[in-house]
């Protein structure tokens, strides 16, 4: 019976010390993940005072690798001094029906794809909230992202879009990207 209680007050106490010292990892981890996700349309759409519209998004696939697609995205965003405090950060992702997650490529490579798929020539450069110059009260910003995903994942695609502000929230749109095919 001794026994007993020794082994129920030493599971009590691993109880307790698992409790205090993952709560502070589980919560982090709950806080960096979009679990709630927020329809947008394809017209645009406003969390915590950030609003968001896309642009273009088309997708290029080329004859010599035709199992594979770059699909190209622009955002644009009217940014307030609110908005910046409560996003923080600017996070982009493709995801696809089946769980799928993409995120964008960030090497120096894709700055060639970038100004070939978009409609004006230029990169505007990843998502972010800041302007490369000195912030102004309330600016329009435009992003650009480009992802690399087999042909055949890019039915039902949705892009999402949250900051350290908002997640868990995110904002989802469904696109639909116009197919470029390059020889």
């Amino acid at each position: 019976m001794k026994q007993l209680r020794w082994l129920v007050s030493a599971g009590a106490l691993f109880a307790v010390l698992v409790a205090v010292e993952g709560w502070p990892a589980l919560r982090d981890l709950s806080m960096n993940r979009e679990w709630r996700t927020v329809e947008a349309s394809t017209n645009g759409a406003s969390m915590n005072g950030l609003r968001l519209n896309m642009q273009t998004q088309v997708a290029a696939i080329s004859a010599q690798k035709p199992d594979r697609a770059a699909v190209f995205v622009r955002l644009q965003m009217l940014v307030t001094p609110s908005a910046r405090e409560a996003w923080k950060d600017c996070r982009v992702s493709l995801r696809g029906p089946a769980g799928q997650i993409w995120m964008p490529v960030t090497n120096t490579s894709a700055d060639g794809a970038i100004k070939l798929l978009s409609p004006d020539g230029k990169n505007h450069g990843l998502c972010r909230l800041f302007s490369r110059g000195e912030p102004e009260d309330t600016e329009t910003i435009q992003a650009d992202q480009l992802f690399l995903l087999p042909t055949d994942s890019m039915q039902e695609l949705r892009l999402h879009v949250s900051g350290i502000g908002t997640r868990p929230h995110t904002l989802s749109f469904a696109i639909t990207p116009t197919v470029r095919k390059f020889p």
